[in-house]
């Protein structure tokens, strides 16, 4: 108690001391970097920089400031194997998509985990558990989780709202560029029913082409009323072949500044913002991202520098408009891009609504004999058109259900679904899909009153299916298990996917990892839990519909 006492003590004094350090690098090996900060993702921005790890794992991650462990991850997907360290300045820094961490770390995660009898964990020490100091190592690098290869995920937050800020300023001595972003191409918005552009109401692209002496030409295009422009962008840095965001993004038109976003620091909370910041048709269809340069009603996003109108330009003169692009990165180096448009006198189309118009500023519902479907105020960023249709018999228990063009909501919304043919007697095998092309993705949901209940971020195609076959265990090269080991599974599923699994040796619980990206799953042997020779493996998965597939075996390990 006396020993606890006076470490606690002492840790307690390095904690509050007054004066915050200087950061440094989390890794000692020369810093280039594979994404950086804000970058654009599916749903989210990417919210820390990647630091390359020379494409290998195993390279010791450093503290970059005193402090203590304040959260442990391990998880198949996101950021893997994660530590969260809080400093005494008031900021928390995550290291992510680890291989292993410290010993003593290490040890506690496993207990936990055999504690837990879970590999999915997520734990939270207390402060004077593992205290660090900086530079000290606390982890080693690796490829786990949603990583698509192997690097180094770190973040620096607020320790208390959570809030992520760019990391990079801190390591701008250490990483050379010298490279400005580059425009790879331009949109025009016409603001429904009160613009129109070429003729059309619909966003198109600018054409952007060369001449042979490699000089840029942007055509141009009659507009009137009211418009939105967006631009496709991408930042390099010196000595790597990555492409990342531009820090910021300005847009004048005849001179004057009516756009500009600074990507320094975002919430979680405004994170899927993002769908509201980019073409989200241009992403579905194309893949790619054109980032909008106005701000729709409904988009809480804070990068902006509000600007007069939200950055919606007003066509009313017949004259060309001088527009041009002021995009930079954190080292300051600037690419100008300058373009033009005609305005050009056109009849604006009158809006016609062609089904139930959703406000963005209200709570809408639809509701009729076979669907409720809510969606609280706040989880549009604009006015939509919803509009429905029922396409009978697309399975035997449902129809297919049109609620509205595919179109993203801030955040889960309520969708019930009538069972019109509820004939299936286990209710728990029911669920409820989304149809986007020919891909079906399980959404799952809870059986009440013939009704499946479940939560959606999307307006689109949905329909209720069953899912009634067990996931598929095979082994992988069984007669090396003993050589290596090492057990080894591969597990499949084929529709609402993998929930729960449990390995046992002899009846006592033994962790098994697992690896998404290869649908793979591993138990390593630990000879402070496991005993050689003769024994008997059963190893069970169960998916999110109750399926269960037993594998059972007796082996030597």
């Amino acid at each position: 108690m006396k020993q606890f006492t006076i470490a606690f003590f002492s840790f307690c004094l390095t904690i509050f001391q007054l004066n915050a350090q200087p950061i440094i690098p989390p890794i000692d090996i020369p810093l280039f970097l594979s994404g950086n900060f804000g970058e654009l993702r599916s749903n989210h921005f990417h919210s820390g920089i990647d630091f390359k790890t020379q494409g290998v794992i195993g390279i010791p991650v450093k503290a970059v400031k005193d402090g203590y462990v304040s959260r442990i991850n391990i998880s198949p997907w996101g950021y893997g194997n994660a530590l969260y360290v809080t400093h005494p300045d008031g900021t928390k820094t995550l290291y992510g998509h680890l291989d292993r961490f410290v010993k003593s770390i290490e040890i506690f995660a496993r207990d936990s985990q055999y504690i837990k009898e879970k590999f999915q964990i997520e734990l939270y020490p207390q402060p004077w558990q593992f205290p660090v100091k900086q530079g000290e190592i606390i982890a080693y690098s690796g490829n786990s989780g949603g990583s698509g290869g192997p690097h180094l995920h770190f973040e620096i937050r607020d320790a208390i709202t959570d809030d992520v800020y760019d990391p990079l300023p801190y390591y701008k001595s250490r990483i050379r560029d010298n490279v400005p972003p580059e425009v790879k191409g331009l949109m025009i918005f016409p603001q429904v029913g009160m613009g129109i552009v070429n003729g059309k109401t619909q966003n198109q692209e600018i054409p952007i082409t060369k001449d042979k002496t490699g000089k840029t030409i942007v055509a141009t295009v009659d507009a009137w009323g009211n418009v939105g422009f967006g631009v496709k962008a991408y930042d390099k840095m010196s000595g790597v072949n990555n492409i990342y965001l531009p820090k910021r993004i300005s847009l004048e038109v005849d001179g004057i500044e009516v756009f500009s976003q600074n990507m320094d620091y975002f919430s979680f909370s405004e994170s899927r913002y993002l769908n509201s910041l980019i073409s989200f048709d241009d992403w579905v269809n194309n893949k790619s991202f054109f980032m909008k340069s106005f701000v729709e009603p409904g988009n809480r996003l804070n990068i902006y520098q509000q600007k007069e109108n939200s950055g919606i330009i007003l066509v009313d003169e017949e004259r060309i408009y001088k527009c041009k692009y002021i995009l930079s990165d954190t080292y300051e180096n600037t690419t100008v891009f300058p373009f033009e448009i005609m305005g050009r006198r056109q009849a604006i189309l009158e809006q016609r609504i062609n089904g139930i118009l959703f406000a963005y500023n209200k709570p809408n519902v639809f509701t009729n004999v076979n669907v409720v479907l809510e969606i609280p105020v706040g989880n549009l960023y604009t006015n939509v058109d919803f509009q429905y249709k029922e396409t009978p018999g697309y399975t035997p228990f449902s129809s297919l259900f049109q609620l509205g063009e595919r179109t993203p909501l801030h955040s889960y919304c309520l969708l019930k679904i009538k069972i019109q043919r509820d004939t299936y007697p286990d209710k728990s095998k029911y669920g409820v899909f989304s149809v986007i092309g020919t891909k079906k993705s399980w959404e799952g949901g809870v059986y009440k009153d013939g009704y499946m209940n479940c939560e959606i971020r999307e307006l689109g195609n949905y329909s209720i299916g069953i899912d009634t076959v067990a996931p598929k265990i095979t082994p992988v090269t069984p007669h090396l298990w003993t050589k290596n080991e090492k057990i080894s599974f591969k597990v499949t599923d084929d529709f609402s996917g993998v929930e729960e699994y449990k390995g046992t040796l002899n009846g006592k619980f033994v962790l098994f990892e697992y690896d998404p990206k290869t649908a793979s799953m591993f138990c390593e042997f630990d000879p402070s839990r496991m005993k050689r020779g003769k024994q008997r493996l059963v190893f069970s998965v169960k998916d999110r519909c109750g399926n269960e597939s037993v594998y059972s075996e007796n082996i030597v390990f």
